[in-house]
């Protein structure tokens, strides 16, 4: 009888920050860096990105329960916080799923996410055992990211500001990328230094 060869497991890196900090750059250009493929996914393409556009962009009962942005405003300025729903935690453990079943089969995949949950990392975490995974806490000033978001204009005002001083709560890293002090290539190079050396 023919046994099938157990692929060798991928490495996850997973880059946890706010919305536009800047990892979706550090994604590309980490990719283009490297030999072998890398596969690059998280929560615009694997959440937002699989969902039909009338779920993020209607505020309808039906819809709430995958997600809904709630705009208000502090002292500080405007805040657009991100509510995820029960259909759309199941999404989210779907994605969480989808990087572990790619680096089982061998893929080294790298992971745009945003903690906006710590429960998700939990699972995360529970699904990822036995896989390499590199923790990656991407940060800059809040300024600064305002100020990309305003540029891009693929969030609404107020959305990073919203899980700024959350999103690395209760987290531990193997690697910190300040994005105010480093290129998307230096923070590259600094990510590939620690695997090769880890």
């Amino acid at each position: 009888m023919n046994k099938e060869k157990t692929p060798q497991t991928g490495t996850v890196i997973i880059l946890n920050g706010p919305s536009s900090v800047g990892k979706s750059s550090i994604i590309r250009a980490f990719q283009a860096q490297q030999v072998t493929p890398w596969l690059g996914m998280g929560i615009d393409n694997f959440f937002v990105g699989v969902l039909p556009p009338k779920f993020y962009l209607e505020d309808k009962p039906e819809h709430r329960l995958v997600m809904h942005g709630i705009a208000s405003e502090d002292k500080e300025g405007k805040l657009f916080t991100l509510e995820v729903g029960p259909e759309g935690q199941k999404v989210i453990k779907g994605m969480h799923r989808a990087i572990a079943a790619y680096a089982r089969e061998g893929n080294n995949v790298i992971v745009d996410y945003i903690q906006y949950d710590p429960a998700w990392i939990t699972d995360l975490k529970e699904v990822l055992n036995g896989i390499n995974v590199v923790w990656v806490a991407v940060t800059a000033s809040l300024q600064s990211i305002e100020q990309r978001e305003k540029q891009r204009g693929t969030s609404p005002a107020g959305h990073a500001r919203s899980h700024y001083h959350t999103v690395h709560q209760g987290m531990k890293y193997d690697v910190m990328l300040d994005t105010d002090v480093l290129s998307p290539e230096q923070a590259t190079n600094k990510v590939d230094n620690f695997i090769k050396n880890k």
